[in-house]
């Protein structure tokens, strides 16, 4: 595995989209994380709200700086994978990156609220929990987490950073109907499933190792964990909706599967599908009824 970085827009081959105009324009992106703070990537007209849970702020930062890292993959517009989306930024995370189940549910609410103020259509959640509360499927932070699910929008979660063992995914990657995310690309540390016989967890993979995005303020840094993979996937969702705006999210679960490539000796559990496909994934649409998928 070569250690050289990734740019979101040239390894996703979003970039081939982007001249086609296809962009994520119009498309509105939630982001649960540590905030986002300012940089030339990011026109602040693209910025639909933000709103601190942590420390009430009016102003948008990130003082941990993983929310700008998520948020550039998604939407950069110099190498994001929706350089044109709408998003709101959601702080949780604190300076140390920690949060609560209570913040993170008040946010939640939020998003329900105000899902059709701002059209919010995806929902990116690249952070989680292995608490003993939080293990339990049908704990109370992932009720809430179905319920945007069930209200319409597409949540993408991370798988979490505790593989390869078995049965690791976090919460609230370990809802059932969310799309789960992995990453297949380079040390096994994405959390493997599945959730039971029945239920394979993750469902599809991204880049997740030697990802460059933005850093606060200006310019670029590395990161790795599923944390990255999960805007790779939000963003891929914002292509799709903006090319065939009528899809459901349990549609574009269902064309997210089918478009991924397995990778080769590696196992399902850790990869699920594949890896996306974005030349695929939005040629699909075109090739199948509505009435092909099963939900």
């Amino acid at each position: 595995m070569s250690s050289t970085h990734k740019i979101p827009s040239i390894s996703s081959k979003a970039i081939a989209l982007h001249k086609k105009g296809i962009t994520g324009k119009n498309v509105t992106i939630a982001i649960l994380d540590s905030g986002l703070a300012k940089h030339p990537d990011i026109a602040p007209n693209r910025i639909l709200a933000f709103r601190d849970f942590i420390q009430l702020s009016d102003e948008p930062y990130d003082d941990y700086n993983h929310g700008t890292h998520v948020t550039g993959i998604v939407a950069s517009s110099r190498i994001g994978i929706a350089p044109e989306c709408n998003i709101i930024a959601l702080k949780i995370l604190d300076s140390k990156g920690q949060g609560s189940t209570d913040i993170f549910i008040e946010a939640i609410k939020w998003i329900l609220y105000h899902q059709h103020v701002y059209n919010i259509q995806i929902v990116n959640i690249s952070i989680g929990g292995n608490t003993t509360e939080l293990k339990r499927v049908k704990n109370r932070l992932n009720l809430w987490v179905n319920r945007m699910w069930e209200n319409g929008i597409i949540v993408c979660c991370s798988a979490g950073n505790n593989g390869p063992t078995p049965n690791s995914i976090s919460a609230p990657g370990n809802c059932k109907k969310v799309i789960t995310v992995g990453a297949c690309d380079g040390k096994h540390f994405s959390s493997a499933g599945p959730l039971s016989p029945s239920v394979m967890k993750p469902e599809i993979s991204a880049p997740g190792y030697h990802i460059l995005s933005l850093k606060p303020n200006i310019g670029y840094s590395i990161k790795n964990g599923t944390s990255m993979s999960v805007p790779f996937i939000s963003g891929a969702c914002a292509l799709l909706l903006q090319k065939h705006p009528t899809l459901t999210n349990e549609q574009i679960k269902y064309y997210l599967i089918k478009s991924a490539n397995s990778v080769p000796g590696i196992p399902r559990n850790i990869q699920g599908a594949g890896m996306v496909n974005l030349e695929k994934l939005l040629s699909l649409p075109s090739q199948y009824s509505s009435r092909t998928i099963i939900s």
